[in-house]
């Protein structure tokens, strides 16, 4: 007599597919707990940590009004100079929100958008200058 074995079935392998992915969720749960943890810990060894995210928070709401109030929609806006990934992607961001659009030439813009920082007391400080482009006339070229 002989014995064959069987494929498992369908029903066993959609059992194992959501223990897998039950597990991956367990997995990324947990991952985001322990860092939560972590960051928790941090700001509670270090005060100035927290007061220093909270002065940064500040300065992105503050700068971000600026541009809604500043920037009307359709705008071109020139991010100038470029500013490290943070900056340069919250720049975009606020950009976007006020109904602007990011353009990489001047000739194409109709603000300058420039971080500025100070250094105070308590830490490193934001804020933006947006200034108002001056259309760029293209004189004809005379052929003699």
């Amino acid at each position: 007599m002989e014995l064959r074995r069987s494929r498992p079935s369908r029903q066993l392998a959609q059992q194992v597919l959501v223990v897998v992915l039950a597990l991956l969720c367990v997995v990324l749960a947990a991952r985001g707990a322990y860092d939560a943890g972590l960051t928790g810990f941090g700001y509670a060894r270090s005060p100035g940590q927290l007061a220093a995210d909270r002065r940064l928070h500040h300065d992105f709401e503050k700068i971000r009004r600026e541009f809604v109030a500043t920037v009307p929609p359709g705008s071109r806006v020139l991010i100038d100079p470029p500013l490290e990934h943070l900056w340069l992607q919250r720049f975009s961001e606020f950009t976007a929100l006020a109904g602007g659009t990011v353009v990489t030439d001047r000739r194409d813009a109709d603000y300058r958008a420039s971080l500025v920082h100070r250094d105070t007391p308590v830490g490193r400080r934001f804020d933006v200058e947006l200034t108002l482009l001056e259309p760029t006339v293209l004189q004809p070229t005379v052929l003699d």
